[in-house]
């Protein structure tokens, strides 16, 4: 039977008319809303911040996981896994944060995005939202190493192109062994601490809630859910989604309800 579904945020539940986290859509409201009334869990799952999703939604959720599994919230309980110390401004060349093409934000477990200099056009931009994007970060400040709450949860980064990302990715984990570097889309990178993912991240969560990964199904639609995809028995895979990353899901579906509907199939299949 299962009792928990975790759902992605952006290209998953923030589908609306076609367009990535263009806000929830009446259908998957609608569902969410039957799924939670006839007892079922429902949970996020995001390599955004734990709060994002209060932007779109005041929903009581069961648990949510965010930045790949660098933060898990379970009611009122919050748990950490913060990057290892380390010499940072090393890592943030590394990382190719000290180039203008590159966008690299060092975040703390407060949710600021930290960065080293201010000129760069992409953390002015950051600083000044002249689009009034919904973002993540609380606010943007020069990284002060000598500050006594300096702790990072995670790095998130952006590249040019995939190669660009793919040659960051390979340099990372050659000279830092304590991160793990996962793949968010093909020119995005997050930089968690070793044995953090989604996946794990979920796992974690369910042990909190009382629930076995049989009774939790997954819905995702990007390279960050495969960890989910390969640990989940029940896994769903948005139908935009690249090709190889449909392949590793169970199911495939057009919206979050589609899978809501699958699942309660399969739970009365189950009586």
């Amino acid at each position: 039977m299962i009792r928990c579904v975790m759902l992605d945020l952006d290209g998953t539940l923030l589908r609306k008319q076609g367009q990535k986290t263009a806000g929830i859509s009446e259908e998957n409201e609608l569902a969410l809303q039957r799924w939670q009334d006839a007892g079922g869990l429902a949970g996020i799952a995001t390599s955004r911040s734990a709060g994002y999703i209060q932007n779109y939604s005041l929903r009581r959720w069961a648990a949510v996981v965010g930045w790949n599994g660098a933060v898990i919230e379970v009611g009122n309980s919050r748990r950490l896994h913060l990057l290892p110390k380390q010499d940072e401004s090393q890592l943030w060349k590394i990382s190719g944060g000290d180039q203008r093409e590159n966008r690299v934000a060092m975040v703390t477990p407060d949710n600021d995005w930290l960065v080293y200099d201010e000129q760069l056009p992409l953390v002015r931009e950051y600083c000044a939202n002249p689009r009034g994007w919904i973002q993540d970060h609380r606010r943007v400040r020069l990284w002060d190493p000598q500050r006594p709450d300096a702790k990072l949860a995670m790095i998130l980064a952006v590249y040019p192109d995939a190669l660009a990302a793919q040659a960051v990715r390979l340099r990372v984990l050659a000279v830092n062994r304590g991160l793990n570097v996962i793949e968010t889309s093909a020119r995005t990178l997050m930089m968690v601490s070793a044995g953090v993912d989604k996946a794990r991240g979920i796992l974690e969560a369910c042990g909190e809630l009382g629930l076995r990964r049989e009774e939790v199904a997954v819905i995702g639609d990007d390279r960050n859910d495969l960890p989910c995809f390969q640990t989940f028995p029940y896994s769903f895979c948005m139908a935009g989604a690249e090709r190889e990353i449909r392949k590793q899901a169970r199911w495939t579906v057009e919206s979050a309800a589609e899978a809501l509907a699958v699942i309660r199939m399969e739970n009365q299949r189950r009586l």
